[in-house]
């Protein structure tokens, strides 16, 4: 994934209209386990009401 327009994305989603704006996109999915520097370590877990806004 490279860049995105925040622009396109805030209209596309009705950003503005609720007083947000873009400022990253995140992919979710599941990681490849081979290779994977990153899975052993810790995970951070924090409630998703802290972090998501459903659109």
């Amino acid at each position: 994934m490279e860049g995105f327009v925040p622009a396109e994305v805030d209209e596309i989603l009705g950003l503005r209209a609720r007083g947000l704006r873009s400022v990253l996109l995140m992919p979710l999915g599941y990681r490849q386990p081979d290779g994977d520097w990153l899975v052993n370590l810790k995970k951070v877990r924090r409630p998703t009401e802290q972090f998501i806004t459903q659109v």
